[in-house]
């Protein structure tokens, strides 16, 4: 794929991430402890019994709520002229790498919450994503506009 048709696809899959973004991020935000249960409620069926740990740090959960602002942002300005911001996309795996290699730390040094685990596989995959994206915008074939 090239050309208009790599552009549509790059656009509508950044839209598609942004609006994932900000519903997570909202679900962090809105109902923590609700989230947290229900991602130990699915590990439970891959035999996973350990629960995610709820807390009380507000600190934390609002510099998570704010990632998730700020990589919904990234997806947003991106999808506006992709070859321009086509650099957004490594800011975006720098943090999902960041972030699945995080929980991977905690999950095999802290304890298996498979949340942690979950976490790891979905960021992790989401890093191929984004460089899928941005290797993709390469090949859409017009110059970047510097204005």
């Amino acid at each position: 794929m090239q050309g208009p048709a790599a552009e549509r696809f790059v656009v509508l899959s950044l839209r598609l991430l942004a609006a994932t973004f900000a519903v997570v991020g909202l679900l962090f935000i809105v109902v923590p402890n609700g989230t947290l249960d229900l991602l130990s409620d699915f590990g439970e069926w891959f035999g996973n019994n350990t629960s995610a740990p709820h807390g009380d740090e507000q600190l934390w959960l609002s510099l998570g709520f704010a990632y998730m602002v700020v990589i919904t942002g990234i997806c947003l300005l991106a999808q506006t002229d992709v070859v321009r911001y086509r650099g957004l996309l490594l800011v975006l795996a720098a943090g999902k790498t960041a972030s699945s290699l995080a929980t991977l730390s905690f999950f095999i040094f802290d304890e298996q919450v498979f949340a942690y685990l979950l976490n790891f596989l979905l960021d992790g995959s989401l890093v191929f994503v984004a460089l899928g994206l941005w290797g993709l915008i390469g090949r859409i074939g017009r110059p970047v506009d510097p204005g």
